[in-house]
């Protein structure tokens, strides 16, 4: 019986994930620029890590020789900074010329042929948060808005040859959930499969009434999200710490997870999943141990596992708990459950212990566990007690 109620839940999952054509099951694996290299367009004073090609091309070929593509880390992801005005002739998008020699066709070749997938970065109106150019989706019929954005679809599926796109939300033109469920259909008739990932949410979510509050149909509208995206982000943008009041640290991501535990959960499943940003490890913001927590509560949570460092500086510790076999099994079982929670200790005090239970159902009818301590005192001395009914 029990095995019976498993295939159901997972056979709905499934019907909800058609809406997308974007050939995606499990959460997507790859590095992205943002959190490690941000919007740095200067490269003659920082030849090596400005965002452009040679930047890209980089990263790309550790991600391969360095075994992580082996290891299902098969995506390359720009984020912003790379877009040149239109084309003054065609009107067509077009990035820096300079720091993108041949324009992301040359770069798309280059990562494809590596046998990596290849994503873009833009925005759902007119400009990107840093300034560059938008999609400008209308959320009310524009003849010339529409007309453009069809063009700009096309290009970026037969010229960029693009497998997923990010659209932030700095500039939208309308109600997100007007705008983005009209990009992300218009995506699925380009006939190309791309991975659709939305910030949505995030700007949705965190904003008044809201306040970070998942839990009401018009803050988190789980089902139109999951019809319309592939992935979306529910949190502010990860910044390289582990505790960072009033940000986005891993700390505060998980912390915002287990208010919104139950919506998160119902949101989640093959084809579409909860963003929770990048992992940090092997940068300046994170410890081994914290790099280790981020990892597994990362794949506790079938979140996308996007890297955000520098590859050729990561030691061979940090590689470790990015190729570990095991964790990443978790994240990418098939069923794209997320972890549900309980509080085993609950110190008020920062300094002490804080310690939860969490568990997740596989496709095999087995449960992963996850024992963890968000405080900052050693807990390897507590005797704790985790019951059947916990897990």
């Amino acid at each position: 019986m029990r095995r019976g109620v498993r295939l159901f839940l997972c056979l709905a999952h499934i019907y909800i994930f058609l809406a997308r054509d974007d050939g995606l099951r499990t959460p997507p694996m790859g590095w992205m620029s943002w959190e490690k290299f941000g919007c740095q367009r200067d490269c003659a004073v920082h030849p090596n890590t400005c965002i452009s090609a040679k930047l890209f091309e980089t990263q790309a070929n550790f991600l391969v020789s360095k075994g992580f593509l082996s290891k299902g880390y098969n995506r390359i992801d720009i984020d912003d900074c790379y877009m040149d005005r239109r084309d003054p002739v065609s009107n067509d998008l077009r990035a820096d010329e300079a720091r993108f020699p041949g324009g992301i066709p040359a770069l798309s070749r280059k990562i494809h042929a590596l046998g990596l997938k290849f994503g873009v970065y833009s925005d759902i109106g007119p400009g990107t948060c840093a300034g560059d150019t938008g999609l400008n989706v209308s959320a009310t019929s524009d003849a010339t808005a529409d007309v453009r954005l069809w063009r700009d679809i096309k290009q970026m599926a037969d010229e960029l040859q693009i497998e997923s796109i990010k659209i932030d939300g700095c500039g939208p033109r309308g109600p997100m959930n007007v705008t983005y469920p009209k990009l992300g259909d218009l995506l699925n008739k380009s006939g190309r499969q791309i991975l659709f990932s939305c910030s949505w949410p995030v700007y949705d979510a965190l904003s008044a009434p809201c306040n970070g509050d998942l839990s009401r149909e018009a803050c988190f509208p789980r089902k139109l999200i999951s019809q319309s995206c592939s992935t979306w982000r529910v949190f502010k943008d990860v910044m390289d710490a582990y505790n960072l009041p009033g940000h986005a640290g891993v700390l505060q991501i998980i912390d915002f997870y287990a208010r919104n535990n139950a919506s998160l959960i119902a949101a989640s499943g093959p084809g579409h999943f909860n963003d929770y940003d990048m992992l940090l490890a092997g940068n300046a913001g994170l410890s081994v141990s914290e790099a280790k927590l981020q990892m597994g509560m990362w794949s506790m949570w079938s979140a996308p596992l996007m890297l955000s460092d520098d590859l050729g500086t990561l030691s061979n510790e940090f590689i470790d708990i990015l190729q570990n076999e095991e964790v990443i099994a978790v994240d990418q079982d098939p069923l794209g459950a997320s972890a549900s929670g309980t509080i085993l200790v609950n110190n008020t005090n920062v300094m002490s212990a804080q310690i939860s239970v969490w568990h997740k159902p596989l496709i095999d009818g087995s449960r992963a566990v996850a024992l963890l301590n968000t405080g900052m005192f050693d807990a390897s001395t507590y005797d704790l007690t985790v019951t059947a009914e916990m897990i």
